[in-house]
């Protein structure tokens, strides 16, 4: 039996280890983008003005995020502690706590983008909405395309979520 013999140089090494990182760190991308379709939990809704990050819905805002094989997105996300009214003034504060829309999505590259005909603020129908996202084991991570702020008028912000696979 013959041994087998080899030389390992330092950029060998660095070679390896760097494909080795690559290989076990590679999220879910727009290669595979049926892992976009299910049901998806909020965990966290942030605005991004400039160098500041707002949380408008609170630490623990709530929300689902549906994405059907058939291409139909379903996003609905409300604040933390919202209080019930009948009056105006109390729907209007709920109105403002809350975000909903849903369309038919398509899948670009790292991008997931909704053409819009329904939602919670009628300026909003027929638009199309692009989120970037990255799928991590059971966590989808979106962030919007920069856009006049809903939550600060005459800003441009985007918003990042993160949002966990319902099982």
């Amino acid at each position: 039996m013959r041994a087998l013999s080899f030389t390992v140089t330092k950029s060998g090494v660095v070679a390896l280890a760097l494909m080795a990182g690559v290989a076990f760190s590679v999220p879910a991308r727009a290669a595979d983008p049926a892992a976009l379709i299910g049901n998806w939990k909020l965990v966290s809704w942030q605005v991004v003005v400039g160098d500041e990050t707002q949380n408008p819905f609170g630490s623990h805002p709530k929300g689902y995020l549906i994405l059907t094989r058939e291409g139909r997105s379903m996003a609905l996300t409300t604040a933390v502690d919202r209080k019930p009214g009948d009056g105006v003034a109390e729907r209007a504060a709920l109105q403002k706590s809350m975000l909903a829309y849903s369309g038919k999505y398509r899948v670009e590259g790292d991008d997931f983008v909704t053409t819009v005909d329904i939602s919670w603020n009628e300026i909003w129908n027929g638009t199309e909405q692009r989120r970037h996202y990255r799928i991590e084991g059971d966590q989808l991570f979106i962030d919007s395309a920069p856009a006049p702020s809903i939550t600060n008028p005459g800003k441009t912000d985007f918003r990042r979520l993160v949002w966990e696979r319902e099982k």
